[in-house]
């Protein structure tokens, strides 16, 4: 009679460690990776950044749980550098972006960088070379780099993004719910001189591919692929991209990401300072159905920008839906 207590004793404490074995292996990487919140810290601290963490400490992670990942080039591993971060957002990671993704693209030469494009309103020495790589960074390193490490989500802010109100809801989770591949919040109008030949290009692209844009004709006069040009068919209206939310795995299918290694071959971010903005605005017209954008509306401030549900707006941002 005592073997068989103690035989039954030990099969209960057998069950409840392969159930408790269930429930770890559950939770683990996949759930614990869904999303990525990024952000890239200037060598300089942004006087901005400590407000904006604070806020998505309180406006977002209380819904919308994920990774607060801190990119930089270098400046930010010290503990010097780190702590103040740290005491808003303790949890948060510091990663060091690639070298590799963060250098020229062969065939281009630093030295070369005043005969490239600006715009009237960024004469040079303004969004030199750094602020270059940080488009192609935001184009396609950051959601090669994420997707690489088991994120299934990505949500772009940056030091300067302000998200004013709560969101309330689990953002990730609405998304997925109701079909949303791609997020944002504000649409913007970009200068001729840093859009040029990225239309073409699509263009080109689409035609050879014998592929029709989903929805990206209806930005053009006329409406139709010639019409799709930098000398005033592309209306310019793009995604306000210092935030957004991507679902990671749909910005990795091939059709994407075929479009986009045309793009960087395209040395474009570089040469005409194509900017994340024109990029993503290309991918999510061409290759996403309207009704799988989604524009939040939440409070939210960028820089001297404001949204319309704060009382004021500033210059060509929108916040409304673009055409």
């Amino acid at each position: 009679m005592l073997w068989l207590l103690i035989f039954g004793a030990w099969a209960l404490v057998w069950i409840f460690i392969e159930r408790g074995n269930e429930g770890q292996s559950s939770l683990q990487p996949r759930e614990e990776k869904m999303l990525a919140y990024t952000l890239l810290l200037s060598d300089e601290q942004n006087p901005d950044l400590l407000e904006s963490l604070e806020l998505i400490r309180r406006n977002l992670l209380p819904w919308t749980p994920g990774h607060v990942l801190l990119f930089h080039t270098g400046a930010y591993e010290t503990a010097a550098k780190q702590t103040p971060l740290l005491e808003v957002l303790p949890t948060a990671k510091f990663l060091r972006i690639p070298d590799d993704a963060w250098a020229l693209p062969p065939g281009l030469k630093e030295e070369d960088v005043v005969s490239w494009a600006f715009a009237p309103c960024c004469p040079y020495p303004m969004h030199g070379i750094g602020y270059r790589h940080m488009c192609r960074w935001y184009s396609n390193g950051l959601f090669k780099y994420l997707a690489a490490r088991g994120y299934a989500w990505v949500l772009r802010l940056d030091e300067d993004s302000k998200v004013l109100s709560p969101a309330r809801t689990d953002l990730v989770a609405w998304m997925k719910q109701n079909g949303k591949h791609y997020g944002y919040r504000l649409w913007d109008e970009e200068d001729v001189e840093i859009i040029w030949s990225l239309p073409e290009l699509t263009s080109w692209y689409l035609t050879t591919k014998m592929s029709q844009p989903a929805f990206l004709l209806d930005s053009c006069l006329p409406r139709n692929l010639p019409g799709l040009n930098s000398f005033g068919g592309w209306d310019r209206k793009v995604i306000y991209t210092n935030f957004f939310i991507v679902d990671i795995n749909w910005w990795m299918t091939d059709k994407v990401q075929e479009y986009l290694e045309v793009t960087e071959k395209a040395n474009g971010h570089y040469l005409y300072r194509w900017g994340d903005a024109a990029i993503h605005t290309m991918v999510v017209k061409s290759f996403l159905q309207r009704s799988q954008l989604h524009m939040f509306g939440f409070a939210y401030r960028h820089k001297e920008n404001q949204d319309f549900s704060r009382g004021t707006s500033f210059l060509r941002v929108w916040d409304a839906a673009p055409p």
